[in-house]
């Protein structure tokens, strides 16, 4: 069970990038639509599921507990790592944003 829970957080919180990738990146000059809310609301789903994947495989054998313990670290920082990552983009009440060479965020409504 902890594996699939696990597996399940990772894929929510991957594909929390995909919703913020054109606005992060540089490549990706301009405005864009802002799914930060979506994002965010993968990347708080998959922490959840994290946490619970976590609780169940500590139950585990010696061995199973070392392997959950390392992915549980690993996808709690890269949660961290999205985290600040959509948290500035969250503050963006319009409907277009686009990120500027500070890090700071533009927003536009329409």
């Amino acid at each position: 069970m902890a594996p699939a829970l696990l597996t399940v957080s990772a894929a929510l919180m991957l594909s929390s990038t995909l919703f913020t990738a054109e606005a992060e990146g540089p490549l990706f000059a301009g405005f864009h639509d802002n799914t930060s809310d979506v994002a965010a609301l993968l990347l708080g789903s998959g922490v959840l599921l994290l946490f619970a994947g976590t609780a169940v495989g500590i139950r585990a054998s010696g061995r199973g507990r070392i392997a959950v313990a390392m992915v549980a670290v690993t996808l709690l920082m890269f949660g961290a790592f999205r985290v600040a990552a959509v948290a500035p983009m969250l503050s963006c009440d319009g409907s277009r944003i686009a990120q500027q060479a500070d890090g700071s965020y533009t927003c536009v409504d329409g």
